[in-house]
């Protein structure tokens, strides 16, 4: 498949140009001196003799201790590179990092601690954590190999001072791109003659022959047409995939980009027309109150109802959180729920919000007690290369994984890649493979998986279901280029309070009206003026300054 399918593109373009042009911004570098990294660059090992280094770095508790996995040893051997591993807490990880580097009592590199953009912007500054730009320049090999295909990354982790201070983990797991899901019971759609719904008017339709139907059969009226259940995550919030109908609407943030410029969603008129619609049908009661204070718990127990499905539509990342796995109910209810595609609104509006990137920021930074940079660069570019992304995050071949056999396919249904090794009695904390570390799992890799398309219960396990939803269904309706505003904008220091400041009043003003308008507690003629009339006391044209600085500085030209 095209490699666009997995890379949300409004950068595409703009960051076509080569590599090399990100460190055209730097104002500090690590000087590259001599080192014990004798091999040319992509070349293992990495020295002649046996050199070392010393790693903090957390430590899941499904992963063997580092110091005797037996992944980790496989990569000591490929770099010749004998690493020393401190092991900080899987919980509160970055409290424990940020103690030990308060205290001056770290190591070479910190990798996979918990850090934040904001914490690698600190503690580049304070000289803590070196420039990595002349050491990707002149010492990279598969990392700029990685950038080739996701072209996203330099600017992203490029700070507002010019200076790259941490490498990425790559992950690309596509359907994490589009969140925003809706799941439809299509058994349902079937019982009752129905087709799936296509625009905002069909969608309450449907939910009305949900309600009044008897849609399960079992001559009650407990059918719940539709319903989502809050968390911390707005992916489970019914209102955020209905408002995509009427508006680019991004429940993180409230911004979209139009034409280079940032803009603000929470007070237009679309996304009061939207704001009408799902009143309307909170009104009618198809979508059930309890979706905004109930938790997962809780709607999990309606959603598996021994008694049957009681369930039509769902807000969810994913169809577990309500209705379980596919055997987690005796009627298999998960088999039937497949994912509902935007809804197309009265004005022709139809989107799904991108909300991942497939890279992790500031995943492993050099610090100033490395004696030799380079060897520590090149120690982390080498997790880039395919072979060590295939044994430290796959699994260590033969024992792990394998090559998959050969006219095999993949979840993509193109020719696979890999296969895990199906074991038995494998221990609870695994030796074989290294997650822990940086890696390059770009899609193609990820969806190389090989299944057994032999077994129909292949089309419905998850990895496959997730892909073929998410592609068929929420891929299409990603926005345009230059039709949101990157996921990753880094602010300075001076910054970064500010905006976090603004950032927070806005965004529970705007949460909190918007669940006062959908449930009738405010309403929409009377209370509108009102509700718009805040957004000079927060200071909102200032908040969407800080952010135009912010891209027109990280992504507005080409370096």
């Amino acid at each position: 498949m095209n490699r666009s399918v997995f890379v949300p593109g409004l950068l595409a373009v703009l960051l076509a140009a080569p590599f090399i042009s990100v460190s055209c911004k730097k104002q500090g570098t690590a000087a590259v001196t001599e080192t014990a990294a004798a091999a040319a660059p992509g070349q293992f090992p990495l020295t002649s003799a046996k050199a070392e280094l010393t790693v903090l770095i957390t430590k899941p508790p499904y992963v063997t201790g580092l110091n005797a996995n037996d992944a980790a040893k496989w990569y000591e051997e490929y770099t010749n590179v004998h690493v020393q591993y401190i092991h900080v807490p899987y919980e509160n990880t970055r409290a424990a990092a940020n103690l030990m580097i308060a205290a001056g009592e770290y190591p070479d590199i910190i990798m996979n601690a918990g850090l934040s953009t904001v914490d690698g912007m600190k503690y580049g500054s304070q000289g803590i954590f070196i420039p990595l730009n002349e050491l990707i320049e002149q010492q990279g090999y598969f990392f700029k190999e990685a950038v080739k295909r996701i072209p996203e990354i330099p600017p992203a982790i490029t700070m507002p001072d010019g200076n790259i201070y941490g490498l990425p983990n790559i992950n690309q797991a596509f359907h994490t791109f589009y969140n925003m899901k809706a799941w439809i019971n299509e058994d349902w759609l079937n019982k009752l003659g129905l087709s799936t719904p296509v625009t905002t008017e069909e969608f309450a339709n449907v939910l009305r022959a949900f309600k009044t139907r008897d849609p399960n059969g079992n001559g009650k009226a407990d059918e719940i047409p539709m319903m989502g259940y809050y968390a911390t995550n707005p992916r489970t919030w019914p209102q955020v995939f209905l408002l995509n109908s009427f508006v680019y609407f991004d429940p993180d943030t409230f911004l979209a980009m139009n034409s280079g410029k940032v803009t603000f969603a929470a007070d237009t008129d679309a996304f009061r027309d939207g704001l009408r619609y799902v009143a309307g049908l909170v009104g009618e009661g198809l979508i059930d109150r309890a979706s905004f204070t109930q938790n997962v718990d809780q709607a999990k127990q309606i959603g598996t109802d021994p008694a049957g499905a009681r369930i039509g539509v769902f807000t969810d990342f994913v169809w577990w959180g309500f209705v379980g796995g596919n055997t987690d109910t005796a009627d298999q209810r998960a088999i039937n729920y497949v994912g509902l595609a935007p809804l197309k609104g009265p004005k022709g509006v139809q989107y799904t919000p991108v909300k991942a990137s497939g890279f992790n920021p500031d995943w492993a930074h050099i610090t100033d007690k490395a004696k030799d940079p380079a060897l520590a660069f090149r120690w982390l570019d080498g997790m880039y290369s395919d072979e060590a992304t295939w044994v430290l995050q796959l699994g260590i071949k033969g024992v792990m994984s394998d090559p998959a056999d050969p006219g095999a396919l993949g979840i993509n249904r193109k020719p696979a890649i890999w296969k895990y090794i199906k074991r038995e009695n494998s221990p609870a904390e695994s030796p074989w493979y290294v997650p822990m570390f940086l890696g390059n799992r770009y899609a193609d890799l990820r969806l190389g998986e090989q299944q057994d398309w032999d077994d129909p219960l292949t089309y419905h396990s998850i990895e496959v279901k997730l892909y073929r939803e998410t592609s068929d269904k929420y891929y299409p309706y990603r926005p345009k280029e230059g039709g949101y505003v990157p996921l990753v904008l880094n602010h300075t220091m001076i910054e970064t309070d500010e905006v976090g400041r603004l950032a927070e009043a806005i965004n529970t003003y705007v949460r909190e009206n918007i669940v006062a308008f959908i449930t009738g507690n405010k309403n929409l003629d009377r209370d509108w003026a009102a509700y718009t009339a805040e957004f000079p006391r927060l200071d909102l044209a200032r908040y969407l300054e800080l952010k135009q600085t912010a891209y027109d500085r990280q992504y507005g030209q080409v370096n």
